[in-house]
C-alpha cells in the first residue's frame, strides 16, 4: 500500500476551525483533504448559519467533497483532535516567466511584391492553357460528330454490305453458255488422229 502525502508545507493543522471564503454567492464544489490521527466527526456552517454535522472522517488520508455557496466554516468536534487539512480554496500559484508577453497580436508582414506578381502571372498562364485545352477538345468532338453523323452502321463506319439472294448468287456462279462444265476447257470431244474416237482407239490398241 502506498501513501502519498505530497508537500508537507501544504498541510495545515485544524486547530479550532477553518473558513473557506468565496468571492460571490454562487454554488461551488469544495474539496477538503484530511489527515486524521483517529476517527473525527466534522461540522460545517454555511454563511453564518448554525453548525450542522458534515461527516465522520476515518483515520488516515481521506477526501471530503460537497457543494456549497458563500462562506463555509468547518470544525472538528473537539479541539484536542489531531487533524491536518489541505484545500485548493484560495490556493496561491505562480510561475516563473521570462517576461515575454504572448497577448499582443502581431500583424502579418506583407509578402514580396515581385513574388506575388510572378505567382499571379503563373496562375493566369495556367488558366489560359486550361481554356485552350478545353476549346481544342470541344472542336475535336464536334468534328467527330459531324463526320459520323450520316454514316450507316457498316464496318469501320463505311456503308453496309449489300447481301445477295440465294437465287442470284447461284445464277452468278453458273457458266455463261448455260451447259454443264466440260472437260478439256469446256468444249466438245475432239476426235483422235485417224478418224476414230479416242476411246475406240484405246480399245483397239
Amino acid at each position: 500500500m502506498s501513501i502519498k502525502v505530497g508537500n508537507l508545507s501544504d498541510w495545515l493543522p485544524l486547530s479550532s476551525s477553518i473558513i473557506l471564503g468565496a468571492s460571490d454567492d454562487r454554488a461551488r464544489r469544495v474539496r477538503l483533504y484530511l489527515n486524521c490521527l483517529e476517527p473525527t466527526p466534522l461540522f460545517v456552517s454555511q454563511s453564518g448559519a448554525p453548525a450542522r454535522f458534515l461527516a465522520t472522517m476515518p483515520a488516515g488520508l481521506e477526501l471530503v467533497e460537497f457543494v456549497a455557496s458563500g462562506e463555509v466554516e468547518i470544525a472538528a468536534d473537539s479541539l484536542d483532535r489531531v487533524v491536518y487539512y489541505q484545500s485548493t480554496e484560495h490556493e496561491k500559484m505562480w510561475f516563473d516567466g521570462d517576461g515575454a508577453s504572448f497577448t499582443t497580436i502581431h500583424e502579418r508582414m506583407p509578402r514580396n511584391e515581385a513574388l506575388e506578381w510572378v505567382q499571379f502571372q503563373s496562375e493566369q498562364n495556367q488558366k489560359r492553357m486550361e481554356a485552350a485545352l478545353r476549346s481544342e477538345m470541344q472542336n475535336h468532338m464536334a468534328a467527330l460528330e459531324a463526320k459520323y453523323e450520316n454514316t450507316s452502321s457498316g464496318v469501320h463506319g463505311g456503308a453496309a454490305a449489300q447481301h445477295q439472294k440465294p437465287a442470284q448468287a447461284k445464277a452468278a456462279a453458273a457458266p455463261l453458255d448455260g451447259g454443264a462444265p466440260q472437260p478439256n476447257g469446256g468444249g466438245a470431244v475432239q476426235p483422235a488422229p485417224g478418224g476414230a474416237p479416242a476411246d475406240e482407239q484405246v480399245g483397239a490398241a
